[in-house]
C-alpha cells in the first residue's frame, strides 16, 4: 500500500471512529488498547503493528484487541501513557530516562508510574544530508540549515545536545528546520535543507525516499571522539555500526559508525497484569515470527527483550519472563 494510501486509510478510520455513536462504538465484541508508535514511515510504527499482531492472533482467547496508533513519537508517548490517556507506548531509552529522572523535557517533574514491558531493537543516531552540502562531519553543519524534527521531539533534543557537544550556537551557526521527519526526505530533494537528523532503526523508508531522487545523498559519519565520549558517559547510548547495505543508492561505501538507543515497549504502573503477560507471551512463544516482521529486528534476542528497560519492569511482565526461565 502506497503512503498516501495508507494516509487515507488512517484518516478514513479515524473519521468513522469518532463519527460513532457510544451505543455503536459497544457494538465490537472486544474492547481495545492502544500502543502509542511514532510517524507510520518509522519502525516504531513497525514495532508496534508487530506487537499488536503477535497479541491478536489470540483474539477470542483474550478478548482485547491491540492496535498500532500512529503519534508523534517518545515524548508525546511517555506523556500520553503516564497521564492514562494510552496503554502501551515506545519510546527512546534516553527519553524513559530522562522522564524517570525528572529531568530534560520533563525538569522537575519524575515520571515515577512508568513501567517497562519489553526492550525492543537499536535506534541508531543518523544524520543524512546531500552530497552537494559538502557535510562529512558533523562539525561541517556550520551555516547549513538542518531539520531536527517537530519542536519537543527527541530527535530535537539529541540534535541540541549534539550542537552543544561540537560549540555550535544553534541561532547563529545554523538554520533550524523544525518540520516533522516524515517531511525531511522531500525536503532535502527539494533543496529546502542541506540535513536531516533522525534518530530511527533501520532500514527506514526515510532514507530510501531521500535517496532516490535526483539530488544525492549520503548518511554523515559522526567524529569518532564524540562517539566515544557519549557512549562512556550515558548509559542509554551504544556505539554501533549502520549497514548500508539496505541503501545502494547513498553514496556511502562503508558501515557508518555511530551512536544507538534502545527503543523500549513500557506502559502505565496500572496496566492490567494479565494484559501485560499476554502481551509479553505472544511476542515470546512467537518470537521467529515476531523478528521477521521487519529487518530492525533481525538482531534482536531473548536476552534483549528483558534487560536494559530503563524503568521497573512491570509485574505482568516479570512474572512471564520468570515462567520462561529467563529472570531468576
Amino acid at each position: 500500500m502506497s503512503l498516501v494510501a495508507r494516509l487515507f486509510l488512517l484518516l478514513f478510520l479515524a473519521t468513522l471512529t469518532s463519527s460513532m455513536s457510544p451505543s455503536s462504538l459497544m457494538a465490537f465484541d472486544e474492547p481495545m488498547q492502544s500502543i502509542k508508535t511514532g510517524n507510520i514511515t518509522g519502525v516504531y510504527y513497525a514495532a508496534g503493528s508487530a506487537v499488536a499482531k503477535m497479541h491478536n492472533r489470540k483474539l477470542k482467547e483474550y478478548n482485547l484487541r491491540l492496535i498500532a496508533e500512529a503519534s508523534e513519537g517518545s515524548l508525546s508517548n511517555i506523556d500520553d501513557v503516564a497521564n492514562g490517556l494510552a496503554a502501551f507506548g515506545i519510546a527512546q531509552a534516553n527519553a524513559l530516562y530522562y522522564a524517570k529522572k525528572g529531568e530534560s523535557y520533563w525538569q522537575g517533574t519524575p515520571q515515577t508510574n512508568l513501567r517497562g514491558v519489553l526492550g525492543l531493537y537499536t535506534e541508531d543516531f543518523t544524520l543524512v544530508a546531500a552530497v552537494d552540502a559538502d557535510i562529512n562531519s558533523l562539525a561541517d553543519l556550520k551555516g547549513k540549515t538542518v531539520n531536527i524534527g517537530e519542536l519537543g521531539s527527541m530527535d530535537g533534543v539529541q540534535a541540541m545536545g549534539l550542537f552543544k557537544q561540537l560549540g555550535l550556537d544553534p541561532e547563529k551557526d545554523l538554520t533550524i528546520n523544525e518540520r516533522p521527519t516524515y517531511e525531511a526526505s522531500e525536503l532535502l530533494q527539494q533543496g529546502d535543507i542541506d540535513a536531516y537528523f533522525y534518530t530511527v532503526g533501520h532500514p527506514t523508508l526515510s532514507i530510501k525516499e531521500a535517496s532516490s531522487g535526483d539530488r544525492k545523498v549520503m548518511i554523515v559519519t559522526p567524529e569518532r571522539e564524540i562517539v566515544n565520549r557519549l557512549n562512556d558517559q550515558q548509559e542509554s547510548l551504544v556505539a554501533t555500526y549502520i549497514p548500508i547495505d539496505y541503501y545502494p543508492e547513498i553514496a556511502n561505501k562503508e558501515p557508518v559508525y555511530t551512536l544507538s538507543v534502545k527503543a523500549i515497549l513500557f506502559c502505565n504502573a496500572d496496566t492490567d497484569e494479565d494484559v501485560v503477560y499476554h502481551m509479553v507471551k505472544e511476542v515470546y512463544e512467537n518470537f521467529d515470527l515476531f523478528k521477521k516482521q521487519h529487518p530492525a529486528f533481525a538482531n534482536l534476542t531473548a536476552e534483549k527483550l528483558t534487560t536494559k528497560l530503563i524503568v521497573p519492569m512491570h509485574p505482568g511482565a516479570k512474572r512471564y519472563f520468570k515462567e520462561a526461565g529467563l529472570l531468576h
